[in-house]
C-alpha cells in the first residue's frame, strides 16, 4: 500500500478528469480491500480524500491532513492548498 501511495505521489500533474479517475480507482481498491478484511493505511485515505475534495474546499478538508500530503496533492491538482 505504501509503495502504491509512493507511486501516486510521483505524478506531476492531475486534470480534473484524471484526479476524478485516479479517485474512483482509490475507492474500488478501498472496497476490495474492504472485503479481504484489510484496512487501507491512512495516507491512502488521506489521498483519495483530497482527490474528490472539490478545489474550493481543499484547504478546509486538508485541515488535520499532514502537511507535506496536502501541499503535493495540492500541486498535483493546480490549487493553492
Amino acid at each position: 500500500m505504501q509503495t502504491y501511495c509512493d507511486i501516486i505521489l510521483q505524478i506531476p500533474e492531475l486534470t480534473p478528469h484524471s484526479t476524478k479517475q485516479l479517485a474512483t480507482d482509490i475507492d474500488y481498491l478501498i472496497n476490495v480491500m474492504d472485503a479481504l478484511g484489510l484496512q487501507p493505511s491512512r495516507t491512502l485515505q488521506s489521498i483519495a480524500t483530497l482527490l474528490k475534495t472539490k478545489p474550493r474546499d481543499f484547504r478546509q478538508a486538508s485541515k488535520g491532513l499532514p502537511r507535506r500530503l496536502t501541499a503535493k496533492l495540492a500541486a498535483m491538482r493546480g490549487l493553492d492548498g
